[in-house]
């Protein structure tokens, strides 16, 4: 779709220029191409970085999601690791009784 539209947008670009150099001549052909040129080149700076800043934050929520997941599983370690040192402390507690 968003190349469809490009190239729309290009063909359409392109015959106001032609129409600007073909029937108008002098000064406003070339401020008409300019208005065309600059307008058509902010709309495809637009879309490119719409799609650019959809991939960054995309790939930032990605980061976060596995920065918890990270976080998550250590603080699993942490809990595990102490209740093997309580465990342990029980069983020489016992030993020794």
């Amino acid at each position: 779709m968003r190349k469809f539209v490009l190239i729309l947008l290009s063909i359409l670009s392109l015959s106001g220029a032609y129409y600007a150099f073909e029937f108008v001549s002098g000064k406003p052909a070339v401020i008409l191409a300019f208005i065309l040129g600059s307008l058509f080149g902010i709309f495809i700076m637009n879309i490119i970085i719409f799609s650019k800043n959809k991939k960054i934050n995309s790939y930032a929520r990605e980061l976060e999601k596995e920065s918890v997941l990270s976080a998550e599983s250590s603080s699993r370690v942490k809990v595990l690791e102490s209740k093997i040192e309580v465990l342990e402390k029980a069983l020489e507690n016992a030993l020794k009784k």
